[in-house]
C-alpha cells in the first residue's frame, strides 16, 4: 500500500511539474473549500451463516484547497473526527461507533473545460491520480479482524464535476469528487472498490 501510495504521489508531483515551463501563459488561481466527505460503500462485508457485518465511515465536514494553473490542479481534503461505525449483527460484542480518525486526501488533476462560459458560469469536469491516508483509533478486535479499519494509505483515481462562477478576479466554485481505490481485502472478505466523495463549495481567486 505505501508502494502505490509512493507512485501516486510520484506521479502527481509529475504532472504539476509538466506545468512549470508555461506558468508564464497560464491563469493561476487558489480556491479555500469547505463541504462534506461520504463514503460511498461499506468498506467490509463478513457473511457467516446469517450474520453480516459492514463498517463504514460516517459522513463528516471536510475542508478542502485547489491550486490550479491553467489546465493542471492540485487538490487537498482534509476531514478531522470521522466516525467509524459497524452495523449489522455479528458475534462481535462491539456495536455502534467503534472509532474515529482523520483523513488526508490529495490529487492532481487535468481540469477539462470543453463549454465556453456563459456570462459567468462555467462548468467543468476533472480527473487526475491521487492518494489516500487514513489514520484511525479504533476497538483493537475489530481492527485486527478488518484491515481496512486500521490505519493505512493507498492510491487512487480520481475524478469529478462542478461548475464556478467568475466575477473578474474573484468567484464562486461547487463541486463534486470522488476518489476510487481498491478496499483493503480481509479474510473471509472479497475486495470491492471503495469510492470516498467529497461535496465542496468555496471561492475562486485568481492570482495572476
Amino acid at each position: 500500500m505505501r508502494f502505490r501510495g509512493s507512485i501516486a504521489l510520484a506521479g502527481a508531483a509529475l504532472l504539476l511539474a509538466s506545468a512549470g515551463g508555461a506558468l508564464h501563459a497560464q491563469s493561476i488561481t487558489l480556491s479555500p473549500l469547505l463541504g462534506v466527505y461520504t463514503q460511498a460503500n461499506s468498506v467490509d462485508q463478513l457473511r457467516s451463516n446469517a450474520n453480516a457485518l459492514s463498517i463504514k465511515r460516517q459522513s463528516a465536514l471536510a475542508l478542502g484547497g485547489n491550486l490550479e494553473i491553467g489546465f493542471l490542479r492540485a487538490s487537498l481534503n482534509y476531514v478531522s473526527g470521522a466516525t467509524v461505525q459497524q452495523n449489522g449483527t455479528t458475534s462481535f460484542s462491539t456495536a455502534g461507533d467503534i472509532g474515529k480518525g482523520k483523513i488526508l486526501m490529495g490529487a492532481a488533476d487535468a481540469v477539462l473545460r470543453p463549454i465556453p462560459r456563459l456570462i459567468v458560469l462555467q462548468p467543468y469536469a476533472l480527473a487526475g491520480i491521487g492518494f489516500k491516508k487514513f489514520d484511525y483509533d479504533t476497538n483493537q478486535n475489530l481492527s485486527s479482524a478488518f484491515g481496512s479499519v486500521k490505519s493505512n494509505s493507498t492510491a487512487a483515481f480520481h475524478a469529478g464535476v462542478g461548475a464556478d462562477l467568475m466575477f473578474g478576479g474573484i468567484g464562486i466554485m461547487a463541486e463534486i469528487t470522488d476518489y476510487i481505490s481498491k478496499g483493503q481485502q480481509d479474510t473471509g472478505t472479497s475486495a470491492q472498490m471503495q469510492h470516498d466523495a467529497y461535496g465542496l463549495v468555496g471561492l475562486r481567486l485568481r492570482l495572476f
